[in-house]
């Protein structure tokens, strides 16, 4: 289930909708895979990485790779993490 936690990380416009989609397809028992992510997300493979890093980054989101392919859950808004900016 989506955390509104999300829209008080100062993340990019795109990985906030990318959060949003993989809860969306998560609380659909649809695996967030970066096939079934990029099927429905309306963005350059370029902003999908960079929006994908970030929340990895930020712990939004955890790699699972017990899958194949692997895919992107969403961890408890406790575990996130402010994102750093600057060097």
């Amino acid at each position: 289930m989506m955390d509104t936690q999300i829209f008080r990380l100062g993340l990019s416009v795109h990985a906030v909708s990318l959060y949003i989609l993989v809860c969306d397809l998560a609380d659909s028992g649809v695996r967030p895979t970066m096939d079934a992510i990029t099927g429905r997300f309306n963005a350059s493979k370029e902003e999908t990485d960079l929006a994908l890093a970030a929340l990895v980054g930020s712990k939004v989101l955890y790699p699972n790779d017990a899958g194949d392919p692997p895919s992107y859950h969403p961890n408890p808004a406790s575990l996130w993490e402010t994102p750093r900016t600057g060097p």
